[in-house]
């Protein structure tokens, strides 16, 4: 096929086809909506638990009626200005922050909630600081008043600063103390920064701040990375949750994302899901990939065994991108026949298919962002200083930021550009200079249908060709012809047909001697039915007897009545012949 010809076609049937799903979709979604209402009816649906009370309140934001209704359920389980996971529940990090993400998705305040939240961080000493000084030739350098040497291999020589100790080789300074805050200046042009790991392992994470001065300038480093704490140890699903609803509530989360990405490979903190959580607030390749790369046969994911909610949250950390739609047409595959889920109905509708909340006033109207040329994006793709409070986004963890934040570059995203003889094997997603795979490009093997069915590409068709339409743009210019060929002729078929006419025609002419000949046949089995059996001999030395009978004189008969002698019918003459013949055998 011509290859502009084809990219056309395709190109139109993608146009005309996707407002189709598109709009397929939403109604399909709207009649899950309908049934999560008519479920939560008139008290949210009285659930105890608060995780489902906060979901509720984010589906139905938009409804006023329901709303209302799963305001006063969720607010109702509140203990002080926290959450546990019931009424009755000590206050935990998870369901507090929740609880926060579903009232300021309302426009409620929740300032005395977040105090609450961050009187629970506390400095991540489960991890492992070092200090690193780098410079290009052999420096002296003070750290916090003290003297140390980097030499031409970058090893340290000297004593051990206060609070520091050499590490890795002397390449690195191990931080003790993480109260300090550590002011270092060289004597040629250097940089610091920090690096982190988890204890007993080999990986090493690189601090995202980095820090240069001139010679005999100063730069100050300190560990700053912060966990969320219950009973003085690090609760890892509530960090997750924590800094989620900090971000959105325009908080700085860089101090959390260190404890969160160094413990996300652990395995009791798999099934959490972390990289959903590490996408939504560092939207870089490397979150990407991992969430590609837990997805199950390109439909659903499913790290905690419940494979609705952990859908849920990568839909959460996903929009936008292209892996969504196929996402969104398997969950409405998998609905129960009253068209909500299993389980998680309401994240799934929030996540999958958000509304934005009512406002407060008669009209059910509020401020959208995107209504206003603003853009809604998570909190890691927009600078606090860039992130408007007073405009609403449709997903709870996004923030209305008034710039269009910078796409990635396809080199960025680990990604390669496909040409235009190319497919690409994997996910293609969007980058700042074109459309990006992140895979493999492989050469599209166009062909020519009309060769390979073993026609011709010709300027005309002869007497002797016929064109075939379904393969002429194939040929470009030309047309596909084919010989013409003759219908073929069901011989077998014809010949029953004829044999079938000829029994019948015989069937009729032969019709008496057919009669007949049925008659003998049924006689003959009915002749071998009646068939004595033969008689036993006597035995030696005796004769049979014979019965003496007694006779009796036969009166004088009586002269019978003469009868009308009928003359039997006129018979076939066929048929009279055939009798005599049968009498005569019998004879």
């Amino acid at each position: 096929m011509n290859i502009s010809k084809r990219g056309l076609v395709i190109a139109l049937v993608i146009l005309l086809a996707f407002p189709l799903v598109l709009a397929q979709n939403e109604t399909e979604a709207e009649k899950s909506y309908s049934c999560l209402k008519s479920k939560l009816s008139d008290d949210c649906g009285n659930t105890q638990s608060t995780k489902e009370a906060a979901f509720n309140l984010l589906a139905m934001a938009h409804d006023s009626s329901v709303k209302s209704d799963c305001k006063s359920s969720l607010e109702s389980k509140k203990s002080d200005n926290c959450w546990g996971e019931t009424s009755s529940a000590p206050c935990d990090i998870k369901s507090t922050s929740l609880a926060i993400l579903a009232l300021d998705y309302i426009g409620e305040n929740t300032d005395t909630y977040k105090d609450w939240l961050l009187s629970k961080k506390k400095i991540a000493d489960e991890l492992e600081w070092f200090l690193e000084v780098d410079t290009n030739n052999r420096s002296t350098c003070t750290i916090n008043g003290n003297e140390i040497t980097l030499q031409d291999n970058k090893k340290i020589t000297g004593s051990n600063p206060p609070g520091l100790r050499k590490a890795y080789s002397d390449y690195w300074l191990e931080i003790i103390d993480f109260n300090i805050n550590y002011t270092i200046s060289c004597d040629k042009d250097f940089i610091t920064t920090l690096i982190y790991k988890k204890p007993d392992e080999s990986v090493y994470h690189v601090s995202s701040e980095t820090h240069s001065a001139s010679a005999g300038d100063s730069t100050e480093e300190g560990v700053n990375a912060y966990c969320f704490a219950l009973s003085g140890a690090c609760n890892y699903e509530g960090s997750l949750w924590a800094t989620l609803a900090l971000g959105k509530l325009g908080e700085e989360t860089t101090p959390y994302i260190p404890y969160i990405s160094a413990m996300a490979e652990e395995s009791e903190n798999r099934k959490y899901f972390p990289s959903t959580f590490l996408y939504n607030l560092i939207p870089v390749s490397d979150y990407y990939d991992d969430l590609l790369d837990k997805q199950k046969l390109n439909k659903y994911w499913d790290e905690s065994g419940n494979k609705y909610f952990d859908t849920a949250l990568a839909l959460l950390a996903l929009k936008g991108t292209g892996v969504t739609d196929t996402v969104k047409n398997y969950l409405l595959t998998i609905r129960e026949s009253d068209n909500c889920w299993r389980f998680d109905t309401a994240f799934i509708l929030h996540s999958g298919w958000p509304k934005i909340s009512s406002g407060d006033g008669d009209d059910g109207s509020a401020d959208g962002c995107v209504e206003f040329s603003h853009y809604c994006v998570s909190s890691g793709e927009c600078t606090l200083s860039n992130t408007l409070d007073n405009f609403q986004c449709a997903l709870a963890t996004d923030v209305c930021c008034s710039e269009e934040p910078e796409e990635e570059s396809c080199i960025e995203q680990t990604g390669v550009i496909c040409e235009s003889n190319e497919a690409c094997d994997g996910v293609q997603t969007s980058s700042s200079d074109i459309n990006c795979c992140l895979g493999t490009c492989e050469e599209i093997d166009y062909g020519n249908d009309c060769e390979d069915s073993g026609y011709s590409c010709e300027n005309t068709c002869s007497k002797n060709q016929e064109e075939k339409t379904a393969y002429s743009d194939d040929c470009g210019y030309q047309i596909c012809c084919a010989e013409k060929q003759s219908s073929p002729i069901n011989w077998f078929l014809i010949i029953l047909l004829i044999i079938l006419i000829i029994l019948v025609i015989l069937a009729i002419i032969f019709r008496n001697q057919l009669k007949i000949w049925w008659f003998k046949l049924k006689s003959k089995f009915s002749s071998k039915k009646k068939t004595q059996p033969p008689k036993r001999a006597p035995p030696p030395g005796m004769m049979p007897q014979r019965p003496i009978r007694h006779l009796r004189r036969a009166p004088n008969p009586r002269a019978p009545p003469r009868r009308q002698i009928r003359r039997p019918p006129a018979r076939d003459k066929d048929f009279d012949d055939t009798m005599k013949k049968l009498r005569d055998m019998s004879k």
